[in-house]
């Protein structure tokens, strides 16, 4: 929803001062790209310039007036990029391992200037009147996978044990926190395993969380690592019974399964063991039971959702207000589906959206990159 070059548009302050009176206890951004290099997709909102910063400021101001909270989450894509003129960078020569692109290897220049594009981004994100800063380590992007021993192959200080992998997080933190000063909230989100047999573990960042939390993280929100395809971070069709999906019309599920509700509890109850800090837990929480059951458990301290947002912007207010059961949001992952395309929508609410919808897959989007 953001303009070309990354500045925010008058429809991405539209949805989220709908967010902001919706009820929730924090928004999180979408993930901002820190420097150029840095960009997943077209029409990603940037933090990467002091130009971005009015914008910003509108949309935080939107958030504000409706009673919301928000952070921004600072991200840097790595060799995930999707932007075809833009030369991917990592910490080693690894194709990606979703979209198979090979990146350029970074030098020690190159890693220091991203670490230097993360501060300037939190100063401007602060100027911008963000009420804290979310760092985006996880979902294969830059910091995975520097954090990664499948996708890093470094020999030297930037690589090779653990202690070395995690250097770069380590960096980006302090860097963050340097340039913010004590009192503004910094969250991570951390990639705790890879999807690959030869990825990162959970003991190992179970390790780095703590050294992570030492340094000034006020919390974590968990997730992969390195993945083989984007649909391991979006499960589709969680929680939709079969007969959900007759009453809903959604076809492809009676032949898909569903998926499972709460899909990194286990990294969340890991993390939670590790640190002293809240923990939040994302990824396919879609009845109010499981929400209830995870914060009682203790494996996490906050829910996290993003696709029921979308469909409900609301949805938090509703079940303050005493909503029970299922959220409306199937899973479909048509949203996703046009990411850096279309702007942001729902698109099962109209059939209207979901007949271009059809049109994109059989005839527009022919050729792209599968997520």
């Amino acid at each position: 929803m953001a303009e070309t070059d990354g500045r925010v548009s008058r429809e991405l302050i539209a949805f989220y001062r709908e967010l902001g009176r919706g009820g929730a206890g924090l928004i999180i951004t979408g993930h901002i790209y820190v420097e150029p290099r840095g960009q997943y997709t077209p029409r990603q909102m940037g933090i990467d310039r002091d130009e971005c910063v009015p914008g910003l400021r509108s949309l935080t101001d939107a958030v504000h007036q409706g009673g919301g909270v928000i952070f921004a989450e600072l991200a840097h894509a790595g060799s995930q990029s999707l932007i075809g003129d833009i030369e991917p960078v990592a910490p080693s020569l690894i194709p990606n391992a979703i979209f198979a692109r090979t990146p350029r290897e970074m030098d020690e220049d190159d890693i220091n200037a991203v670490i230097d594009a993360f501060a300037a981004a939190a100063r401007r994100a602060v100027e911008a009147g963000f009420d804290g800063i979310h760092i985006h380590g996880g979902n294969g992007y830059l910091i995975s996978e520097f954090s990664s021993p499948h996708a890093n192959r470094r020999d030297d200080r930037w690589g090779g044990c653990a202690e070395n992998r995690g250097r770069f997080f380590l960096a980006i933190c302090e860097a963050i926190r340097d340039a913010v000063g004590p009192d503004v909230p910094v969250t991570a989100r951390i990639g705790v395993a890879d999807a690959l047999e030869d990825g990162l573990e959970t003991g190992e960042s179970a390790e780095r969380a703590r050294l992570l939390a030492a340094k000034g993280i006020d919390g974590f929100e968990t997730t992969y690592g390195v993945m083989t395809s984007y649909r391991e971070n979006i499960r589709p069709y969680v929680a939709v019974s079969a007969l959900r999906a007759v009453t809903s019309g959604l076809v492809p599920r009676l032949w898909s399964p569903a998926g499972p509700e709460a899909y990194y509890r286990e990294f969340a109850r890991a993390i939670r063991q590790a640190v002293d800090v809240p923990v939040i837990l994302v990824g396919g929480m879609r009845t109010t039971a499981m929400m209830n059951d995870v914060i009682r458990s203790g494996d996490a301290d906050f829910i996290a959702m993003a696709r029921p947002f979308i469909r409900e912007p609301d949805i938090a207010r509703q079940i303050t207000n005493g909503r029970r059961g299922m959220v409306d949001c199937v899973s479909c992952n048509i949203c996703l589906m046009h990411d850096g395309t279309d702007p942001l929508r729902c698109w099962r609410r109209r059939p209207a959206d979901l007949a271009f919808h059809a049109y994109c897959r059989l005839w527009r989007d022919r050729g792209r990159p599968a997520l």
